[in-house]
C-alpha cells in the first residue's frame, strides 16, 4: 500500500491542474479529452517504476479526478461515459511505456484514433442532444424590462420569431454563446426575428454590472434585466443553469430549448438558424 502514495499525491495534483484548466482556459470537451488523456500518460510515466500492478496504480492516478468528472459532469451530462475509460487507458499506457514501448506505441496509437472519432464524431452530437429539447408549450404573458428603459410586453412580439438568452455576465459560456449568438443573429432580418439578451438576476449580478457589460462590447441586441429572475421563474428554468435560451415561434409557442454552452457542440449556430428559418 505505501507504494501506491506517489500514484495517490500524483492523481490529486493531476486533478487539481485539469480542474484550473477547466475553470481558467477552457471547457471545450473536444480539447480535454486530448489534454486529459495527456496528462494521465504523463503521470502514469511518472509512477511506471516499480509499479507491478498497472490496473490498481492506474486507478490511484487517476481516480481522484475521475470520481470528481463521474459525480459533477456526467451527473449533467450522462453521455460523456466514455472519458472515463480512455483516460484511464491513457494512464495504463503511460505505466506500460517503458517496459513494454513497442506494443505501447501501438496501443496508443490505436487510442489516439478512438479519440479523433469521438472528438469529430461523438462529443458534438452528444452535447447537441444533451443540450437542446425540442417543445411546444405555449409561452406565459410577462413584462421584458429594456436596459434602455423601453418596456416590451411579451405579447405584442406575436407575429415574430424571437430569441430569448438567459444570461449572466459572470458566466463564462454565456459570454462565450453571445458571440455565436451575434453570428446567427446577422444572419436575419430585425423585422422578422428579434433577439433578446435577457440578465437572469443570478450570481450577485446587478443591473450595473450588466449596464458596464454592454458598454465594453460591440453588440446589437436588445438587452434586458430579469429583477429578481421573475421571467425565469415564470418560465419554470429557475431550477437551470445559464445560459438557457429559447426559441419562440410567431404564435408564440417555445419551440426549442437550449440550456449551457460548449464550443465543443460545433452546429451549436447552424442548429439554431435552422430552427429560425424553419419557422419564419
Amino acid at each position: 500500500m505505501k507504494r501506491l502514495w506517489k500514484p495517490v499525491l500524483t492523481g490529486i495534483i493531476v486533478a487539481l491542474i485539469l480542474v484550473l484548466v477547466m475553470w481558467k482556459i477552457t471547457m471545450d470537451f473536444q480539447v480535454l479529452l486530448f489534454l486529459g488523456t495527456a496528462v494521465f500518460f504523463v503521470a502514469g510515466l511518472l509512477n511506471a517504476e516499480g509499479s507491478t500492478h498497472y490496473l490498481l496504480t492506474a486507478l490511484a492516478v487517476s481516480g481522484f479526478y475521475l470520481a470528481l468528472f463521474i459525480g459533477i459532469v456526467l451527473e449533467e451530462l450522462p453521455q460523456f461515459w466514455y472519458f472515463v475509460p480512455i483516460y484511464l487507458a491513457g494512464a495504463l499506457l503511460g505505466l506500460r511505456y517503458k517496459k513494454h514501448k513497442k506494443g505501447t506505441g501501438i496501443a496508443f496509437a490505436a487510442l489516439t484514433a478512438v479519440m479523433l472519432f469521438v472528438a469529430i464524431h461523438s462529443i458534438p452530437r452528444d452535447l447537441e442532444s444533451m443540450l437542446a429539447k425540442e417543445r411546444f408549450d405555449k409561452l406565459p404573458e410577462f413584462t421584458i424590462q429594456h436596459m434602455n428603459g423601453e418596456v416590451t410586453e411579451s405579447g405584442s412580439l406575436a407575429g415574430k420569431v424571437v430569441v430569448l438568452d438567459f444570461f449572466g455576465t459572470w458566466c463564462k459560456p454565456c459570454i462565450l454563446e453571445l458571440k455565436e449568438l451575434d453570428k446567427v443573429k446577422a444572419a436575419f432580418d430585425e423585422s422578422e426575428v428579434v433577439f433578446y439578451i435577457i440578465n437572469a438576476d443570478q450570481g450577485r449580478d446587478t443591473p450595473e454590472k450588466f449596464e458596464a457589460f454592454i458598454n465594453e462590447n460591440d453588440y446589437t441586441f436588445h438587452f434586458a434585466y430579469d429583477q429578481d429572475s421573475e421571467i425565469f421563474k415564470k418560465l419554470k428554468m429557475d431550477h437551470l443553469g445559464l445560459p438557457t435560451l429559447l426559441i419562440i415561434d410567431r404564435d408564440q409557442h417555445i419551440r426549442l430549448q437550449h440550456v449551457g454552452y460548449n464550443p465543443a457542440e460545433t452546429r451549436f449556430g447552424e442548429r439554431l438558424a435552422e430552427t429560425i428559418r424553419g419557422l419564419q
